[in-house]
């Protein structure tokens, strides 16, 4: 167990609404410091750093040279994630990166191995795993409930560039870059795109065959004279055939005028079904199983940012992180239209332990399912963050 006084002193690359982002979910677990942030922009640094009181800095070097840090939180554009993650993995800094992992294979591949050279710990943010149901739905499967997967269908449905909820995005850089080469976006399949199939990846296994298509649908004349190239895909679909022999449909939009930020997830199996839905309520999942369908509402679950800080505080192995590297590089293979290889899907057996609880690192919780009218269907015990430790009771 960690001892709770003991505080991880953080550097946060990147100054936007990310990285602001995680400043907020690192300072929610109590056992985070910040002390200094990076970027390119000297105005920006300094702004955030007076915000927080922080050191500011407008080289990447500068921040990483930094004798006080403990670890740094990597939420710059996709472009430098490559340049900023190898900077800190050469000096034996634990990095948190937001998705995705790189922009193409062959940087992945070599972060790949330069993690595995230096021995230091890893986590790519796929956050969407923090939802409670999505996280539940993940551990039905990897414990067999549903029993072996035949379809997998995903969706990632948002809106601000079909309106302005959002804002004007034709005036605001946070919307621009996504979907212009000229500043590094990749558009929908590579922002939306790398969560679905990270979860794709858990839920149905490695890949064998990819097909994806990738259009632009939205009307972009209101971003003329910006700057912006406004060039890339803002709707896509994928279809994917995994090893194993389920098939997953993968779609994802900037501008369907239905949802403002909606994920939907169905799972079918051999012996059931289950399906998520979440865009306000990101808790609840439906379960079909022996023609019986029960909905079940999860508690929260220790995110992403609270095993990352336990993790590093403990002195957890570098190969315990979750999600890894590996799992970065399999979706980035994936989106390059290749087989994910090896690193793609659950990477231990379902009920096996992972090393880092043998260590007594304390990366588990207790969820209990909630059936919301009538008896409790199962209970969920000791979920690590990998999801794939459950003892089941179905009645």
């Amino acid at each position: 167990m960690r001892d709770t006084r003991k505080k991880l002193r953080l550097a946060v690359a990147g100054t936007g609404a990310m990285a602001r982002y995680h400043l907020v979910r690192f300072g929610s677990t109590g056992a985070v410091v910040p002390v200094a942030c990076y970027d390119r922009s000297r105005e920006r640094s300094r702004n955030l750093a007076g915000e927080l009181s922080l050191r500011a800095c407008d080289e990447i070097d500068d921040l990483l040279d930094i004798r006080e840090i403990d670890a740094v939180s990597v939420a710059v554009a996709d472009p430098q994630h490559y340049d900023v993650c190898a900077a800190a993995i050469r000096r034996g800094i634990p990095v948190f990166m937001e998705k995705p992992f790189t922009v193409d294979v062959s940087q992945a591949e070599h972060l790949v191995e330069l993690q595995a050279r230096h021995r230091v710990p890893l986590l790519i943010n796929f956050s969407k795993m923090n939802y409670p149901a999505i996280h539940g739905l993940m551990v039905a499967v990897g414990n067999g409930s549903l029993g072996a997967i035949r379809e997998i269908e995903l969706r990632y449905q948002q809106r601000w560039m079909a309106g302005t909820v959002w804002g004007e995005w034709w005036r605001n850089p946070r919307w621009l870059w996504r979907i212009s080469s000229s500043h590094g976006g990749g558009g929908a399949l590579r922002d939306l795109g790398s969560h679905l199939l990270f979860l794709a990846l858990r839920l149905g296994g490695p890949v064998k065959g990819v097909h994806t298509e990738s259009t632009i649908m939205g009307d972009r004349s209101a971003a003329h004279g910006t700057g912006y190239s406004c060039d890339m895909n803002d709707t896509f679909t994928i279809e994917l055939n995994h090893s194993g022999g389920a098939t997953a449909r993968l779609h994802g939009s900037y501008v369907d005028p239905r949802w403002t930020n909606h994920v939907y997830l169905r799972v079918t199996g051999t012996e059931g079904s289950a399906e998520v839905s979440a865009e306000r309520e990101k808790n609840l999942l439906s379960l079909s199983r022996s023609g019986a369908v029960r909905t079940l509402r999860f508690a929260k679950i220790y995110s992403t940012y609270d095993a990352f800080v336990t993790g590093v505080l403990c002195g957890a192995s570098w190969e315990a992180f979750r999600p890894s590297a590996a799992e970065g590089l399999a979706v980035q293979r994936v989106i390059a239209g290749l087989p994910s290889g090896a690193g793609g899907g659950a990477e231990r057996a379902a009920d096996e332990r992972p090393t880092n609880l043998d260590k007594g690192v304390p990366i588990t919780t207790i969820m209990t399912a909630i059936v919301l009218l009538g008896q409790p269907a199962f209970e969920i015990l000791s979920i690590p963050i990998e999801g794939v430790s459950w003892k089941r009771y179905w009645r």
